[in-house]
């Protein structure tokens, strides 16, 4: 057999071996043969799908078929590892899990002060405003409306109490040492206990004590009756069985009269702030110029009969008293023009 030459079979192998820049104008099967390649990759990627969508498709069928012969015999392939919530009992509690508790009982106390901030101190304003500007039977129905929302938002201040004292209760349990069995169900009654107990007070016992309700009442009154002298919470709220009787002098408290008078000026409050250690209000420039007079340690209170020490740290804005006082003001002052225009009138 004749064997080719060296420079033959070099010839043959240029003739093979394309340039590297016309690649595919010289030898285009080359390209055909690289989409061979890809389709076949194409197929290998779509044959996993196929098979899985074969799969899928059986078993769609085998579930349609027991479903016609017992329809409660059917249950996913998932389903094995899903929780039984309804046989999975409480596990109990240890002290690991006791800051979970705590902090959960934070939120509650958290949401509380949101509402005191809020809550109370809108129904406050709303409740002075009316006893301001309405009179006679339209200013008691507009009153008795806001007393229920005040009385609502002090029972879902104590069903939110009830909530973190129960909780802070299990933390400190937990923290003794002591596993708490059947958390939820313990939690649950707890908290229904303090509300139902709650509940069956009557309504001085709920209310009488809510310093909140305090508060609301006796601005109410201040502004209706500037000058005069707050009567015990206890005569704004009726009588009930179970409740002790009005004539027990030890338990009934004098009735205060709140002063709009900064003790410093003799004029009314303006931009009041109050000490937060006895209590007495001045208005803001006239009880700084007081202490600037000072030592950097304070210097007695200038209300008459107090000993106590006040420094500017110890001073807190009253907004609240700003307002009251305005509306009070208002009111006497309406009430003296009126006065004037019967005296008016009897002359004449």
């Amino acid at each position: 057999m004749p064997v080719a030459s060296s420079s033959r079979r070099k010839s043959a192998r240029s003739r093979r071996e394309p340039s590297s820049d016309r690649i595919e104008e010289d030898y285009p099967s080359q390209h055909a043969g690289n989409n061979d390649d890809v389709e076949g990759g194409d197929d290998e990627e779509e044959q996993p799908r196929r098979i899985k969508q074969e799969k899928k498709t059986r078993k769609r069928a085998r579930r349609d078929s027991e479903s016609d012969n017992d329809p409660h015999a059917v249950m996913d392939d998932d389903e094995d590892d899903r929780i039984d919530i309804e046989n999975f009992h409480d596990q109990p509690l240890d002290k690991k899990e006791g800051g979970k508790l705590s902090g959960i009982a934070q939120d509650w106390e958290m949401i509380r002060k949101q509402i005191h901030q809020g809550s109370f101190s809108l129904a406050k304003e709303v409740a002075t405003s009316l006893a301001d500007v309405l009179e006679g039977d339209d200013a008691n129905q507009a009153l008795l409306e806001v007393d229920d929302i005040m009385k609502t938002l002090i029972n879902i201040d104590h069903e939110m109490q009830s909530h973190e004292k129960t909780l802070s209760g299990m933390y400190q349990q937990l923290m003794c040492g002591e596993p708490i069995e059947g958390a939820v169900y313990l939690y649950e009654k707890e908290v229904k206990k303090r509300i139902n107990e709650f509940n069956d007070r009557t309504t001085r016992k709920k209310y009488g004590s809510s310093e909140q309700y305090v508060q609301f009442k006796q601005g109410i009154f201040e502004v209706q009756n500037p000058g005069e002298n707050i009567p015990p919470i206890n005569d704004f709220i009726p009588r009930e069985e179970g409740d002790e009787s009005d004539d027990d002098d030890d338990l009934e408290i004098g009735g205060v009269t709140q002063d709009f008078k900064c003790p410093i000026t003799l004029t009314m409050l303006v931009n009041p702030m109050k000490s937060s250690t006895c209590g007495h209000a001045f208005s803001g420039d006239a009880i700084r110029d007081y202490l600037k007079k000072g030592p950097p340690s304070g210097k007695s209170c200038p209300s008459a009969g107090c000993s106590q020490k006040l420094t500017m740290a110890m001073l807190v804005a009253d907004s609240s008293l700003e307002k009251r006082a305005k509306l009070a003001a208002r009111r006497a002052q309406r009430d003296d023009d009126d006065s004037d225009v019967d005296d008016d009138e009897v002359i004449e």
